[in-house]
This record gives C-alpha cells, sequence and structure tokens, in this order.
C-alpha cells in the first residue's frame, strides 16, 4: 500500500497554475508523469469538475477526478490514480477511469 504523502509540487510546466497540491505519492509520481509525457500539452488537479452519483444504497455522492488531461490531439481525459491494492471494483465497474501504478502498461 502506498504512503499517503502530502504536498506541493512547484512550478509545473504544463499546470496554468504556479503548483498543484498533491494528496499521495501516487499523485506526485502522475505529475511528473504528465510533466515529461511529450504528448500531453496541459494537466491539472485543481479543474473544478464534480461528477454526482448514486450509491448501492441511493445515497447521492460526488466524484472529483484526481486530474484533468489535455492531449497534443485535443482529446481530454479525466484520471484517477489508485494503488491497485486499493481498487473498489464497484467503483471501477460504475465506469470511473482509474490509473494504477505498478501495473504494466499503466500510467
Amino acid at each position: 500500500m502506498a504512503i499517503s504523502i502530502h504536498g506541493e509540487y512547484a512550478n509545473p510546466k504544463k499546470s496554468p497554475w504556479g503548483f498543484e497540491k498533491y494528496q499521495s505519492d501516487l499523485e506526485r509520481r502522475m505529475m511528473e508523469r504528465l510533466e515529461r509525457d511529450p504528448h500531453v500539452v496541459k494537466w491539472m488537479k485543481r479543474h473544478g469538475i464534480t461528477i454526482p452519483w448514486i450509491d448501492g444504497q441511493k445515497h447521492q455522492r460526488r466524484y472529483v477526478p484526481d486530474f484533468l488531461v489535455e492531449y497534443e490531439n485535443g482529446r481530454k481525459a479525466l484520471i484517477e490514480v489508485k494503488d491497485p491494492s486499493r481498487l473498489d471494483s464497484k467503483k471501477e465497474s460504475a465506469g470511473f477511469p482509474v490509473a494504477c501504478h505498478g501495473e504494466e502498461g499503466a500510467p
């Protein structure tokens, strides 16, 4: 399981902000990866997107994706970063995009 490390990622070149906050080492590593990816033109954590959804007990919930990423071809993606050991199959089956570090082919 990943250790929860909070901090600020200073002076990202591909984010419109002067810094981005991360809530885990996985998020920090994803920021580094997005900065290095030549196909990524812009990314941000402070994107203001909230997706309402209803859980199995019919309670309204809110989902805030970890990242909004824009690629050079104009495509945009919402990315959720999770440790593979913490994946919730119910949430995954609801269609939420998940990027798992430590698995082959994962971002």
